[in-house]
């Protein structure tokens, strides 16, 4: 499989079509909201967001991320943010330390394509999290079905990129009903020289209900469930699940 995050040439643009949006905005002012003085980014990737925050509130911040190719990005581009940069898997990672707010951007729940993995993960959030922490992460919801959108006719766009120029993108997907698991290609053209490069990925679909039991069954509490990044609350078709919340307190506590 052509995994994007660890081919350094695809690695190279990644910035360029993921640019800091209204989500970045949504995480960067939930953190300062809560006046986190330490942050964790779960799949952090090239750590656009996760160094605009700490930049933006000067909190003490790590990125964690399994892919190395994606990591020296970020640390080519840290421009002297207090942020350590971690390679690791999060399904399993211990850090030995807790943190005043924990995030995941991007849709990158989404690529815990099993339950088993989700639960492995949302026990890594529930370990690393301060008493008073909250976490927040975001998935599409299936019930908007973007995957319909992400066909070559659909999806054709074309990226300026500062390492190749002018790059044609386009992707095909093949959703399995039974599992909500989409199997996605992503094809590249670079126009000047006609070189193809692919990507390869999975992504689950998780209904709201079955995140919400995931979630209680990790020991975590959800506070909000936003359906956009205007905090609009979530309904059945929105198209995000925007998930905010803390470690569950049992009564009395």
């Amino acid at each position: 499989m052509n995994d994007h995050y660890n081919q350094p040439e695809l690695t190279e643009l990644y910035d360029d079509e993921n640019v800091w949006d209204a989500s970045a905005d949504f995480y960067r002012d939930l953190a300062r909201e809560l006046g986190a003085r330490s942050l964790l980014d779960i799949g952090c990737g090239t750590g656009t967001v996760t160094r605009g925050i700490a930049a933006a509130i000067g909190c003490e911040a790590v990125g964690l991320d399994p892919a190395a190719p994606m990591l020296a990005v970020a640390r080519r581009k840290t421009k002297g943010e207090s942020v350590a940069w971690i390679e690791g898997d999060a399904r399993k990672a211990r850090l030995d330390r807790r943190f005043d707010l924990i995030m995941m951007t991007g849709h990158a729940f989404q690529g815990f394509v099993t339950r088993e993995d989700q639960a492995a993960l949302l026990a890594t959030i529930a370990a690393h999290l301060g008493p008073e922490g909250r976490f927040a992460f975001d998935t599409r919801n299936p019930a908007a079905q973007e995957w319909l959108e992400w066909t070559p006719d659909h999806s054709r766009r074309v990226v300026d990129t500062e390492a190749y120029g002018a790059v044609e993108i386009w992707d095909e997907q093949r959703m399995d009903a039974m599992t909500g698991i989409l199997d996605v290609v992503e094809h590249y053209r670079i126009v000047k020289s006609g070189r193809r490069l692919r990507s390869d990925f999975r992504l689950r679909f998780t209904p709201q209900a079955e995140l919400a039991r995931a979630l209680a069954s990790a020991g975590l509490a959800v506070e909000h469930w936003f359906g956009d990044w205007n905090r609009a609350p979530f309904v059945g078709d929105a198209r995000e699940i925007i998930v905010v919340g803390r470690l569950n307190r049992a009564p009395g506590c």
